[in-house]
C-alpha cells in the first residue's frame, strides 16, 4: 500500500519533509517512492539536496539506512540549520504523522 506523509521537525533550522512510501508487511521492508526536503536551512551546492532526494528513492524506511545516505550526502555539502541526526529523524517521522493512503 503506497502512502503519504509529511514531517515538520524543528532542528537549528525548521525541516519539512514530504514522503511517499510503500508499506510492506513486517517480513519486507518499506521503502521510500518519493521525498522532497525544504525548510528554511541553507544547503551548498543548492542542486546538492535534489542529489541527496534522488540517492534516498528506494532506501529502506529504517533509521540507519537513512542515516547512512544522509551522512553520505553531507560529506560534499555544506549545511546551515541541520545536521545528519536531525535529517534523519525527519525523515523517520514521517511514519508516525498523518499519514493519507493512496
Amino acid at each position: 500500500m503506497i502512502k503519504k506523509s509529511h514531517c515538520l521537525y524543528q532542528s537549528t533550522k525548521l525541516i519539512h519533509v514530504l514522503l511517499e512510501y510503500t508499506e510492506r508487511t513486517p517480513q519486507e521492508c518499506t521503502s521510500i517512492n518519493s521525498i522532497r526536503i525544504t525548510g528554511d536551512f541553507f544547503v551548498y551546492p543548492e542542486e546538492s539536496l535534489d542529489k541527496l532526494e534522488a540517492s534516498l528513492i528506494g532506501t529502506k524506511l529504517e533509521e540507519y539506512h537513512v542515516r547512512q545516505k544522509v551522512q553520505q550526502w553531507l560529506r560534499g555539502t555544506q549545511v546551515f540549520g541541520f545536521d545528519s541526526e536531525s535529517l534523519t529523524k525527519a525523515i523517520i517521522g514521517c511514519l508516525n504523522n498523518g499519514e493519507t493512503k493512496i
